[in-house]
């Protein structure tokens, strides 16, 4: 009855186990009274049909807070307005603008590494270097685009 109502076999499980664990509470509450349960089978259903409404209740309320906190969170983030268009296309000229003012090895250097996905070893190797020379040029590269970064707009 609990899996075809919660239709999650972890649900399930943690449903069972606070089942189990208030059924368990409920005896030692009775053994203490003296009262006792007429018809257990009826009373096991009927805890195990509540247990799992509140489950589900629980979890439906727990999706409208999450769905409520993605909106406050992420609410436009993603959405392309011209003034992010434009801020794009600025900071782009600026990378270029740095890029090309590197010195052409260093330029080369950094392009091989970052874009073409080649190590520090094949660089040195293709150009007849030394990998502290790859080192000191991807290291020029890096400085060049932080100050370009630190001197956009907004910061990024």
């Amino acid at each position: 009855m609990l899996q075809a109502r919660l239709r999650c076999p972890a649900a399930t499980a943690d449903v069972l186990q606070d089942i189990w664990l208030k059924l368990a509470g409920q005896e030692d509450a009775k053994a203490g009274d003296g009262a006792s349960i007429r018809n257990a089978p009826a009373f096991v259903r009927s805890v195990a049909r509540n247990a799992a409404t509140d489950h589900v209740r629980k979890e439906r309320r727990r999706a409208e807070i999450d769905a409520e906190v993605q909106h406050l969170l992420w609410a436009g983030i993603d959405e392309a307005s011209p003034e992010r268009i434009l801020m794009g296309r600025q900071a782009l000229a600026a990378i270029r603008r740095t890029l090309e003012a590197l010195p052409p090895q260093s330029r080369e250097i950094f392009v091989m590494n970052r874009f073409d996905g080649k190590t520090h070893k094949t660089i040195a190797a293709e150009l007849g270097v030394s990998e502290q020379t790859v080192y000191y040029h991807i290291k020029r590269a890096l400085d060049a685009l932080a100050r370009c970064r630190d001197a956009l707009p907004d910061g990024s």
